[in-house]
């Protein structure tokens, strides 16, 4: 985007198509793609996976948002594992 401000600076057209561009894809990537990986790679739900990354995100930036899918898939089987059974157990 800035480099096309750089080649021809009196016509923005292309750098608002880009910046409308790479809007649609950041949001496509991390609601569409994102999700659907991480529900084959980690079997994490992809509902799971959105609110995971939202609210690390929103508790500690990116890098919150990093480590909140492994957290949230490894909480998940922590429940699996030892809670249900657990509790089928009485």
């Amino acid at each position: 985007m800035i480099t096309q401000f750089l080649v021809d600076p009196t016509n923005p057209t292309t750098a608002i198509w880009m910046a409308v561009y790479y809007l649609v894809y950041l949001q496509v990537e991390a609601y569409v793609i994102g999700p659907y990986i991480m529900n084959k790679a980690v079997k994490v739900p992809g509902v799971l996976v959105i609110i995971a990354a939202l609210a690390g995100g929103a508790l500690m930036g990116v890098l919150g948002a990093i480590v909140a899918i492994p957290l949230a898939a490894s909480v998940l089987i922590v429940v699996r594992q030892v809670i249900i059974p657990a509790q089928q157990e009485r």
